[in-house]
């Protein structure tokens, strides 16, 4: 378990590091988590493998997670700190180091089979820390990851009351079985479960000042933590196994009682969790946005193009954690977008301009969207729709731009909200760098919104997408020059 500062807190293990740090030996399979144990355990208990970039260095760290809700992921907060963007993912197969080849790379970075296809990785839509969290403190150490497809076994409950001392319980994750340090691990990326037993909650003379855990002098935090005994002839957590589940047996089924999230020096004698019966309602909340909670269709506005047609631009809403497929068809209606620009995933959050459509002054647009678990909302446009306002300029700029080259064939290109966020950050890069140049680079998207989809207008890259260098040749040279190119 891995601590901040000397870094121990539950165990996150940096498996590959640009400062120097070498790969972790993720096939070692000693008999110990820490003490008494053995290779293996539940499907449900998962690693979490995520680029991070620390103080310290960047590479792949690893935790552990337990499957509580239909694609909803319960972990330590502290695992999710430092993640870089998209490569964050779960896996739930047996033998990590042969399937690591599952994962590939793209453009944009690894990725893994898609869902619906053999795999045992899944990709994080979303990630979310307890509100309260506070990394200093290490309280309320508890967070949830929201995934790209449901897994191919039953997720386990939460224990809901507070779990009593002196209970034997399991402890499983993917954690370091060896500490050359006391403050390093070793071993990690095989997953091994062992036996402890509950001690109530822990005191304040469970704080170590040389191994720093300052939330537990607060006398208010207290109750909501669990302390594990660390001794012979039970098992421990350590480095890689922050995340994993404290599970126990009540009645024949089997429940998570807690969260990992700290242990002692090299491992040795204690372990601390957080008690999920104290967070229920961000629990809840979290299994609710496993798919349960409301997406909902939005239009932005309706911009002209030069060649006298209007485009409408859609965008959404979704409230759950997870990313949401609908198909086309009577759920997803669209009879006017025939070159199928309107989405059938919709991604966790508010989007704005994440598709627009081409219509004619004499038409008019129906958008019919109706996801499951979500009421149907039908949104009409028509050229008395809201035109795009002063306020959305820079956007219906982009965006505009990004019709065109979304039409231009190439067969590698970023999605229209992609196309869009990018020129918008490029545009403002430039205006807060170079202002003076802010006009070229306007220009340049003026003259690609104008562009047809003749494949002869366009060049393609496989990282960026299409870019009209033809027909767009003067004003690219024009922004080249204001560069000092």
């Amino acid at each position: 378990m891995r601590k901040t500062r000397l870094g121990f807190l539950a165990a996150c293990a940096l498996v590959v590091a640009c400062s120097g740090a070498g790969e972790e030996n993720t096939s070692v399979s000693k008999d110990a988590i820490i003490g008494p144990s053995a290779p293996g355990g539940r499907n449900e208990v998962v690693m979490i493998y995520a680029f991070v970039n620390t103080p310290t260095g960047s590479g792949y760290r690893t935790c552990s997670g337990t499957y509580y809700a239909p694609r909803v992921v319960v972990t330590a907060a502290h695992c999710l700190q430092d993640v870089v963007d998209r490569p964050l993912f779960v896996y739930y197969g047996d033998d990590f180091e042969a399937d690591s080849s599952q994962l590939t790379e793209d453009a944009y970075g690894l990725v893994p089979p898609p869902p619906g296809t053999p795999s045992s990785f899944a990709q994080a839509d979303s990630f979310e820390s307890h509100s309260s969290f506070d990394p200093s403190a290490i309280y309320p150490d508890i967070g949830v990851v929201y995934l790209d497809r449901k897994l191919p076994f039953d997720p386990l409950p939460i224990l809901r009351t507070p779990l009593e001392a002196n209970r034997q319980v399991t402890l499983t994750g993917w954690g370091s079985n060896s500490t050359p340090t006391p403050t390093t691990g070793a071993g990690a990326g095989v997953q091994r479960t062992g036996t402890s037993r509950t001690l109530g909650s822990p005191t304040a003379a469970d704080y170590h000042p040389e191994d720093p855990n300052p939330g537990l002098l607060i006398a208010a935090n207290r109750p909501s933590l669990l302390k594990l005994d660390g001794r012979a002839p039970y098992a421990n957590g350590c480095f890689g196994d922050s995340g994993g589940p404290v599970l126990v047996n009540n009645n024949g089924q089997t429940y998570i009682a807690g969260v990992n999230y700290f242990t002692g020096l090299s491992c040795a004698d204690y372990s601390l969790a957080t008690r999920p019966s104290s967070f229920l309602p961000f629990l809840d909340q979290g299994y609710k946005k496993g798919g349960q909670e409301v997406l909902k269709p939005a239009f932005d506005c309706v911009a002209p193009n030069v060649n006298g047609t209007l485009t409408a631009f859609f965008g959404y809403d979704n409230k759950n954690g997870v990313s949401v497929t609908v198909p086309y068809g009577v759920k997803n209606a669209l009879s006017r977008d025939t070159t199928a620009q309107r989405l059938t995933r919709y991604l966790p959050g508010t989007h704005h301009f994440a598709f627009g459509v081409d219509f004619t002054a004499s038409q008019t647009l129906s958008w019919t969207l109706s996801p499951d678990n979500s009421p149907t909302t039908t949104i009409t446009v028509s050229q008395a729709s809201r035109r795009c306002g002063a306020a959305e300029a820079e956007q219906t700029e982009c965006a505009l731009s990004c019709r065109a080259s979304q039409r231009s064939g190439c067969a590698i290109l970023p999605t229209f909200e992609e196309c869009t966020r990018f020129c918008r950050e490029q545009a403002t890069a430039i205006r807060d760098a170079l202002p003076q140049c802010s006009a070229a680079n306007s220009a340049i998207h003026t003259c690609t919104a104008a562009v047809s989809s003749n494949p002869a207008n366009w060049s393609c890259y496989d990282q960026f997408g299409a870019y009209a260098e033809g027909p767009c040749a003067a004003q690219i040279e024009a922004l080249n020059t204001c560069f000092g190119f």
